[in-house]
């Protein structure tokens, strides 16, 4: 069978799931998460020049449909192999003769992960992190738009378009019994839309030039709130798409979810987070403009912070 040269480096990206059976995932991780992995395993690739594995990002889950979510977050044929990945029958062939010659690559065990010659090199994530990754947004950037199947939002830019985007995360993120459990750092957890109405109010008075757009699983009774101060619904049907619009934004208010993170560091603009009692990792540059608002109403500065 027709393959690289044995002796390169080969890494595949495990992307999270109870199963991982090559060409599909069983209950796999959300796309945020799923770019972690694959992103630090296309970084060290490219510092090795190391070959990239396509990863299967089809995973199959219910529990959207049970919860009758408006995305089901399956992430079929939304995606492909970026030029030169591994992929098919190839992929196939280099998993099973390699398989026995793996190293595992855990990012977050590590500061400075080393890649195995001649083994299939397992990159997986012990923590969602965006050290490292900084460096090379714009190679990050350029494959991800090399692998997307589904359409650009229109007029996308990164970061440079005169909208607001405010990202809240809903379906599968629990209502916290007590609102203060999200500022302990609690995953999976929803932010009260209470904080998100006054975080936007205040936007809206300091920049009035600029619309609001809205970027949920949520319905529109739901997000009524919001909407009632003149936001509008973004609903493009596709996962990926919603996520490269709200890059486009010039200013991101971020919800509890790793979805919004990727939208701030991809387009690299101001952002607004709740504020949480330990401090976060900053997902947009050193020297990009980052506000952290309690849960109380307060005047978001989006001042300087590294």
């Amino acid at each position: 069978m027709p393959q690289k040269n044995s002796n390169r480096i080969a890494v595949y990206p495990r992307l999270g799931s109870v199963h991982d059976l090559w060409f599909l995932r069983l209950s796999g991780h959300g796309i945020g998460n799923s770019f972690y992995t694959y992103f630090h395993a296309v970084v060290l690739a490219a510092q090795c020049d190391a070959d990239v594995i396509a990863p299967p990002w089809f995973s199959l889950k219910i529990g959207s449909f049970l919860r009758r979510e408006s995305s089901n977050r399956l992430y079929f044929r939304i995606f492909k192999p970026f030029p030169g990945e591994i992929s098919r029958l190839h992929k196939f062939w280099t998993l099973i003769s390699r398989y026995r010659r793996r190293a595992e690559i855990v990012i977050g065990e590590k500061s400075d992960p080393e890649l195995v010659p001649g083994a299939l090199n397992v990159v997986s994530s012990r923590k969602f992190t965006f050290e490292g990754l900084h460096p090379f947004r714009d190679l990050i950037r350029e494959r991800l738009l090399g692998i997307i199947r589904d359409p650009l939002p229109e007029n996308h830019t990164w970061g440079q378009s005169g909208f607001i985007a405010v990202h809240v995360r809903l379906g599968d993120f629990a209502v916290p019994a007590d609102a203060s459990i999200v500022q302990k750092g609690v995953a999976n957890v929803r932010i009260p839309l209470s904080w998100y109405v006054d975080v936007v109010r205040d936007l809206r008075a300091r920049h009035p030039e600029k619309p609001v757009r809205v970027f949920s699983d949520g319905g529109d009774a739901e997000l009524r709130p919001l909407l009632e101060l003149g936001a509008t619904s973004y609903r493009s049907g596709s996962d990926i798409t919603d996520l490269l619009a709200m890059s486009s934004a010039s200013i991101l208010v971020g919800s509890n979810s790793t979805y919004s993170r990727w939208a701030a560091f991809l387009g690299d603009m101001p952002s607004i987070w709740l504020k949480k009692q330990t401090e976060e990792e900053k997902p947009s540059g050193r020297d990009t403009p980052i506000d952290y608002v309690p849960l109380e109403p307060a005047e978001p500065s989006l001042s300087r912070s590294s």
